[in-house]
């Protein structure tokens, strides 16, 4: 008795060399890969030096490496289903996926990093000052959550208190929603401002070499280059934070609302980030050590498309915002009504006096 073979499913390629590269138009473009052909094509150059120079087992294109990988990234659909689409072994299209995330990483020096002059530092103090009426602000921060599978060691540490397993990413923007510094990988039970102060930018502020010496004198107290946060942050020479709800009167509720509509730059750029690159959204079956890389490659991809100047329908990321807000960590602020100081020289400038005396340059100007 003889046994008939087994069909199997013969892979295709027509996602790709016919869908995609033949009848794809602008709007397919951004509904798969979150970008026009022409960026697309401008990503895969800068992606060159960093891909083509690694062996792979089967000959893939670069642009078409680059294509699953960003599909993938958009959609988190599974690596079974993303090879059959592109018409390769699942074992391939994973190796593939690596390699352009990898490669991706390779470019954030590029695509992300601080305020280099003191023009630079200057353009961005104005946007915020021009968008939110908050001067002397250089950067908008706070942490948001990555959804993980549950880890093997440790899992309780990250389990947060939404319910389910994650990892934090903390980010710091500019006006513009682009990211000038992240952190990623800390357990999702820790607290944002535990995050913060294990952070290499809370080291650069201490020391004072994450922005150039500008400052603004107001009332004899001079104001350095700032960063606004929540409350979840804690208060210091350049990190501004909001006075306590229920505390805050009359001007100090003008500088809640002032500094709340500078941060809110960080909450629209994390709905941007995750709107575009929704496997941040979703369960992310990476390993723990691994999704550092996806991260890292979709800050990347984040700022390549801010750079581009990409549309992101508005009310998308209002739906993205509105799932931020409802992840931030929101924790007891124990800070008494503070009392107006005297003015002092720039030696004896504290936290506390800084933020007076925004309180009353904010309320003088608006």
């Amino acid at each position: 008795m003889t046994t008939a073979p087994i069909a199997k499913k013969e892979r295709t390629s027509t996602f790709w060399e016919t869908d995609v590269l033949q009848h794809f138009g602008e709007t397919e473009w951004y509904l798969n890969f979150k970008m026009p052909e022409e960026a697309f094509l401008n990503l895969c150059d800068l992606l060159h030096p960093y891909i083509l120079r690694q062996t792979m087992k089967t000959t893939v294109s670069l642009e078409k490496r680059v294509a699953l990988t960003l599909f993938k990234l958009a959609s988190n659909t599974e690596f079974h289903d993303v090879a059959n689409l592109f018409g390769i072994g699942v074992s391939t299209a994973c190796d593939v996926f690596w390699e352009v995330c990898k490669g991706l990483c390779q470019l954030k020096r590029k695509f992300i990093g601080m305020p280099k002059s003191e023009e630079d530092v200057k353009t961005i103090i104005k946007g915020f000052q021009e968008k939110s009426g908050f001067p002397m602000c250089a950067g908008a921060l706070n942490g948001t959550y990555i959804p993980i599978l549950a880890p093997s060691s440790f899992h309780t540490d990250y389990y947060n208190r939404k319910g389910w397993y994650s990892v934090i990413l903390q980010g710091l923007v500019d006006h513009q929603y682009m990211f000038q510094d992240f952190d990623v990988g800390w357990p999702g039970k820790c607290h944002d401002s535990f995050v913060f102060q294990n952070s290499k930018l809370h080291a650069k502020l201490e020391n004072g070499s994450c922005f150039p010496p500008l400052t603004k004198t107001k009332q004899g107290v001079d104001i350095p280059v700032l960063i606004v946060a929540d409350s979840a942050y804690s208060l210091s020479r350049n990190v501004m934070k909001p006075f306590p709800e229920g505390v805050a009167r009359g001007p100090q509720l003008q500088f809640n609302a002032c500094l709340s509509r500078a941060r809110i730059h960080v909450e629209h750029a994390f709905g941007r980030l995750k709107g575009r690159w929704r496997c941040l959204r979703k369960r992310n079956d990476s390993q723990t050590t691994n999704i550092k890389f996806v991260v890292a490659a979709c800050i990347v991809l984040h700022n390549f498309c801010e750079s581009w100047k990409l549309d992101f329908p508005q009310e998308q990321s209002r739906a993205e915002m509105s799932e931020e807000e409802d992840t931030i960590q929101e924790h007891a602020d124990d800070e008494g009504t503070l009392v107006t100081p005297e003015p002092l020289d720039l030696a004896s400038s504290t936290a506390e006096q800084i933020r007076e005396v925004l309180v009353w340059y904010i309320s003088e100007n608006q």
